[in-house]
């Protein structure tokens, strides 16, 4: 599926369960590997400089 239909999706999904709670299921669903990629990711595009 292409990029921009699963921000679509998304974006459906928050609406309908609350951007927390989508956060909180998409954390869970990830292991610990694809987290810390994704932590260190976000830290680094938003200089949070948390890593």
């Amino acid at each position: 599926m292409e990029k921009s239909v699963l921000y679509e999706k998304a974006e459906a999904m928050a609406e309908l369960m609350g951007k927390e709670e989508l956060l909180n299921s998409l954390m869970m669903a990830m292991d610990n590997r694809e987290l810390q990629e994704n932590l260190e990711f976000i830290d680094r595009c938003h200089d949070t400089n948390v890593f």
